[in-house]
């Protein structure tokens, strides 16, 4: 069994819906694990999850930690891509488990910031961003790639390309975390 630790509910399903279109892998070869946050992520004490986990490294056989980068201006301790990962690897370290655990950081091109939700707005196509931007751009509040995402897209009027260049990585990660079962 593998387990994919997501900060919440859209994160899961994003990632189910991936994994359908990637893999032809049954749902009972791994289970999502988290769905209260980042900083609950990051957070050993108090944190039932990595406990339960922990009881079950018998048959899990590795783990994959899917984050936002978040915004480095934000006031939060954790956020920025480089801050992120430095805590991701501490993470891995204190947890001390026996078995492989890997990351993906959701972030733009940059590896400086981002979410979930601006990592699949960047693969739209020129003519979905250029709608989104001019609409952006009249509104008179500014609208987060969040708002964006959530107002467009998670309707699944306009499907995503999973073959998008920009799921490269996270493609190359599901796919070392599902070898055993491809």
């Amino acid at each position: 069994m593998v387990v994919i630790i997501v900060e919440g509910k859209t994160d899961s399903e994003f990632l189910q819906d991936f994994i359908e279109n990637q893999f032809e892998i049954e749902r009972n070869i791994y289970d999502f694990k988290g769905l209260k946050g980042k900083d609950y992520i990051f957070s050993l004490h108090d944190n039932s999850m990595y406990d339960k986990i922990e009881n079950k490294l018998d048959i899990i056989e590795k783990i994959l930690i899917a984050v936002d980068a978040d915004d480095p201006k934000d006031t939060c301790e954790i956020r920025g891509y480089e801050v992120t990962e430095s805590k991701l690897s501490d993470l891995i370290k204190k947890l001390e488990y026996s078995i492989p655990i890997d990351y993906f950081i959701f972030s733009d091109k940059a590896k400086e910031r981002g979410y979930l939700e601006s990592f699949m707005l960047s693969v739209l196509d020129e003519d979905q961003k250029k709608c989104v931007n001019e609409f952006k751009m009249c509104y008179k509040y500014e609208l987060t790639d969040k708002w964006v995402f959530n107002t467009f897209y998670k309707q699944r009027n306009h499907p995503f390309d999973y073959n998008h260049s920009n799921f490269a990585e996270l493609r190359k990660k599901l796919t070392n975390l599902f070898k055993e079962y491809i």
